[in-house]
């Protein structure tokens, strides 16, 4: 694993991105074919590296819910879903430039105080960084489409409790979904 990861500290919605990649040397933000600009690697990268860790005592301080997201603005693509009804909102992070993909290359780890994106398979030189949106969803309102372009494509990014069964176990074994998403899947709760 990568061990010369750095903690980004959390600032304000006003942060300049260049800021937060000044620690991470080997990660850039490019235009992508798809979804505007993304998050890429300049170093390869093993399965199971981190890519990214954020630590912040602060990281879950300022939560939203979906109704007070909206109505501040932000749309599908903006917010992060942490819990039932709680969301992030964007502050100029690394994780603002992580674009969705239906076969992703990497998958977050969130915690109380910050996340881990960690790659799931090599990730080559120049490669984006990408993770699937619908592991950190579960709303019945956050459906967006999706032009990952691969071909397992979905054609619509929706809620975890969606996605066929065998995606969902292989997400859950590697411990890259929401914690209150993995809690309910193991309880066999309902989603929504």
């Amino acid at each position: 694993m990568f061990n010369g990861i750095a903690s980004a500290p959390r600032t304000t919605s006003a942060s300049r991105p260049q800021e937060k990649l000044a620690q991470y040397p080997f990660l850039y933000i490019a235009p992508t074919q798809s979804y505007g600009l993304g998050l890429f690697t300049a170093r390869p990268l093993a399965s199971k590296d981190i890519a990214v860790r954020v630590r912040d005592p602060n990281y879950l301080r300022e939560l939203r819910s979906h109704a007070e997201a909206h109505a501040l603005g932000f749309g599908h693509t903006d917010i992060f879903q942490v819990g039932e009804d709680k969301f992030l909102l964007p502050f100029g992070g690394l994780d603002d430039f992580t674009n969705h993909s239906c076969e992703p290359n990497c998958g977050l780890r969130v915690f109380s105080d910050g996340f881990d994106m960690v790659a799931l398979r090599d990730i080559a030189v120049h490669e984006e960084l990408t993770y699937d949106y619908s592991t950190h969803q579960e709303h019945p309102e956050e459906d967006m489409p999706c032009r990952c372009g691969t071909p397992s494509c979905r054609g619509v990014i929706r809620s975890f409790s969606t996605l066929p069964v065998a995606l969902r176990k292989y997400y859950l074994d590697l411990g890259v979904v929401a914690a209150f998403i993995a809690k309910r899947e193991a309880t066999g709760q309902a989603a929504f």
